[in-house]
């Protein structure tokens, strides 16, 4: 009986955390990035097929040669909160496209082949690159998807976001980036 009284203390206990973790709120504020004000990690990954002709068949993130503020939003196809957000990034680019690069990063997949089919989905205009063996995402410390980084000109990092990115964060983060 003192056995029975002792697990049922330590379930308890255990079920009590975890239904605290699950309760305390919007974690995807928490994460913060220790890149913060730090220049981003460079890349070079291929382009999905329905933007080669547009932007060729790999495209390069230069941290020191940007131009132009630039938003890296990493998917994946079987991400829920990913499919939220696709048609709210793509107004994103639609209204900040000459002003801000948008770009979408497949990561985190067995097989990409899924993506065109996300993208033609969600009528998606934005450069969306493929990250095969998530090496880009390991190198910017990606704790999951979907996650949006905002990168300022001098390629350095002004935000993350963990979670599903909405309008509000997107006006408020861009211009933020174009100030």
């Amino acid at each position: 009986m003192k056995r029975l009284l002792v697990v049922v203390a330590v379930v308890g206990a255990l079920g009590a955390l975890f239904l605290f973790g699950l309760l305390r709120g919007q974690p995807d504020r928490a994460i913060a990035s220790a890149r913060l004000d730090k220049r981003m990690p460079n890349f070079d990954l291929a382009v999905h097929a329905p933007f080669r002709t547009q932007y060729g068949s790999s495209f390069e993130f230069d941290s020191e040669g940007l131009g132009n503020p630039m938003v890296v939003n990493f998917w994946a196809t079987w991400c829920i909160p990913c499919r939220q957000e696709a048609p709210v990034l793509e107004a994103a680019w639609r209204r900040y496209g000459d002003q801000v690069t948008i770009v979408g990063v497949q990561t985190q997949e067995r097989n990409a082949q899924g993506g065109v089919e996300f993208i033609n989905e969600f009528g998606l205009t934005f450069p969306n690159l493929i990250d095969e063996d998530s090496r880009v995402s390991i190198d910017w410390g990606l704790f999951g998807v979907p996650e949006t980084y905002f990168i300022r000109a001098d390629g350095t990092l002004a935000y993350k976001h963990t979670g599903i990115v909405n309008q509000d964060v997107l006006d408020e983060q861009i211009g933020a980036l174009l100030q």
